[in-house]
């Protein structure tokens, strides 16, 4: 703002002397026996007045969008900080959750790192398969079947003396590498066809109405009858 200010005061600020006002308005100085500025001296003066002025409002904007770009800048700046720093957070809180879950419920990190990929790609697996089409109380049949299955392998191990934290890992990595399998056999064997996926993401009902359409018009315009 200051240096808006001195830009300004630069171009147009400075005031006229007395002698020269008078002169720019074209009149003789009290006391001076020059003649008055003739008319093309005085439009002469009214141009360099006009061009300063002028030149000082084009500085003045310069220097305004310069400092707006600049707060721009800042913003953009700290908001993209901001954006990160939140991001790191969502990522953050499930990593370092799934890791302080195997520490506390397993006794390693190894095991929340092993059991949170997996759960991670079984979820990617399933999302995927269920946008497809799979039905989701199939996906909830074969999550409650690995749910089984994964409890058996854990009564096993535990059986076998092999302690409960090896057990219950076992069990949930059982669990996790079922369910997707189920899912995915269920869905190989039927759940997903290429006519429902045709039907879902291609416009049959219309295109079929449009030719409807068309047809209905040929028939009845001269040119398009059958002779």
């Amino acid at each position: 703002m200051i240096e808006r200010r001195r830009l300004w005061r630069r171009h147009v600020g400075e005031p006229l002397e007395p002698a020269q006002d008078q002169k720019f308005a074209g009149a003789a100085p009290p006391g001076s026996a020059d003649e008055p500025m003739s008319l093309r001296a005085q439009i002469g003066a009214v141009r360099d007045a006009i061009r300063r002025l002028l030149t000082a409002h084009i500085e003045l904007g310069k220097a305004e969008i310069g400092e707006i770009s600049a707060e721009i800048g800042r913003v953009a700046v700290l908001g993209g900080i901001a954006f990160v720093s939140l991001l790191l957070l969502g990522l953050l809180l499930p990593i370092g959750g799934l890791l302080f879950l195997g520490e506390w419920l397993l006794g390693s990190i190894g095991w929340g790192v092993l059991l949170g990929s997996v759960l991670l790609l079984d979820l990617a697996l399933i999302l995927i398969l269920v946008a497809l089409g799979v039905p989701a109380a199939r996906v909830a049949r074969d999550l409650l079947i690995a749910v089984l299955i994964a409890v058996g392998v854990a009564t096993v191990v535990l059986l076998l003396s092999a302690g409960v934290r090896v057990a219950i890992g076992l069990g949930l990595f059982t669990m996790f590498v079922a369910w997707p399998t189920l899912v995915g056999i269920g869905a190989a064997r039927g759940g997903i066809t290429t006519e429902a996926l045709k039907s879902r993401f291609y416009p049959t009902q219309t295109i079929e109405t449009t030719k409807e359409t068309i047809e209905w018009v040929r028939e009845r315009t001269p040119l398009g009858r059958k002779s």
